[in-house]
């Protein structure tokens, strides 16, 4: 399977997780030209802008591919959604999904305020 297949599998199964456990998805793949959030949701008063990271093997966590270049990245897209949508005065998360694929079956571990400013 290649990367790409692979990543958008696994920003699916990401997102039916999130829908699961009382997440509103707003918007996938947002794109800025400061880079992209493969996930943002509501819950509660949060929004939580999400990085997805899939993995065939547990060989390395998934979110060890997030460093502090990719944060810088995230963050800058995240202030530019909420000054295109005029959401202020809301909680603001950046979590981490990894999802790992094997066969037929997955894990997915969803690790909240993994990312910092």
């Amino acid at each position: 399977m290649n990367n790409k297949i692979l990543g958008n599998l696994g920003e699916r199964i990401a997102k039916i997780y999130m829908q699961m456990n009382g997440y509103q998805i707003i918007k996938c793949n947002f794109r800025s030209r400061f880079g992209e959030i493969d996930i943002i949701a509501k819950k509660d008063e949060y929004i939580h802008f999400i990085e997805v990271k899939t993995r065939t093997k547990n060989i390395i966590e998934a979110r060890e591919a997030i460093n502090k270049e990719k944060e810088k990245h995230i963050w800058k897209t995240a202030e530019y959604f909420l000054y295109k949508n005029r959401l202020e005065d809301i909680g603001v998360e950046f979590d981490a999904i990894e999802v790992y694929i094997e066969k037929n079956q997955w894990i997915i571990n969803y690790i909240p305020k993994n990312i910092e400013k």
